[in-house]
């Protein structure tokens, strides 16, 4: 009983340590659940996709985060890709979001643990995997020139719904792959008011 309840209160820490301003002194911003196209407009778009998470059962209660950040504003967004208490290994996503161009951040997630749980906020990069310890330790040596790293980009326009495509983190060398008909059936029964069938399909790139 005192173990459950020394988790808990970790788990319930690091929640509220996962809305702090980052490192920077700015604040993320949290994109907001889409319900229905009708919401579209100049200022505002919709984003969708499957989200594969790296631990699945062993996730434990943790939500799991991406974090977006537009190119030229700076603006940081972030969308949980797999909520709190769920421990699903796939995980669908539908945010209203705000057009412009946006790179893949990081990925923000927490490991359970006994004592309640170690976070981990990982670099997104092509063909780089950025959890592992040697890049950890080249990081640190500062043998890693960030320069020469390449983001994933996105770029949302006005007034549309964007498929996101199917997002492989369970690794830590991610990928995207196009599987919209599928999502899109399953969707459909759960976002009655949302055009899927008419969104544009836009993997990262």
């Amino acid at each position: 009983m005192k173990n459950t309840m020394i988790k808990y209160l970790f788990t319930v820490l690091l929640l509220i340590v996962g809305l702090c301003p980052n490192a920077n002194g700015q604040a993320y911003k949290s994109l907001e659940k889409a319900k229905s196209s009708k919401e579209l407009n100049d200022s505002t778009s919709i984003i969708y996709g499957l989200f594969i998470q790296r631990l699945g059962f062993t996730s434990g209660g943790f939500p799991q985060e991406i974090r977006l950040q537009n190119i030229v504003t700076q603006t940081v967004y972030t969308f949980n890709v797999k909520a709190t208490m769920k421990s699903s290994k796939e995980n669908t996503f539908c945010y209203y979001i705000k057009p412009g161009m946006y790179k893949i951040l990081s990925y923000y997630w927490t490991q359970s643990k006994w004592y309640g749980g170690v976070m981990h906020e990982e670099s997104i990069f092509k063909d780089i995997d950025t959890s592992t310890k040697d890049y950890q330790k080249a990081i640190k040596k500062g043998e890693v020139d960030m320069n020469k790293l390449s983001s994933y980009y996105i770029e949302i326009r006005p007034k549309s719904v964007y498929y996101l495509g199917t997002w492989h983190f369970n690794t830590g060398l991610v990928s995207f792959s196009d599987e919209k008909i599928s999502l899109d059936e399953k969707l459909k029964k759960k976002f009655s008011d949302i055009d899927f069938e008419n969104a544009i399909t836009t993997l990262p790139e």
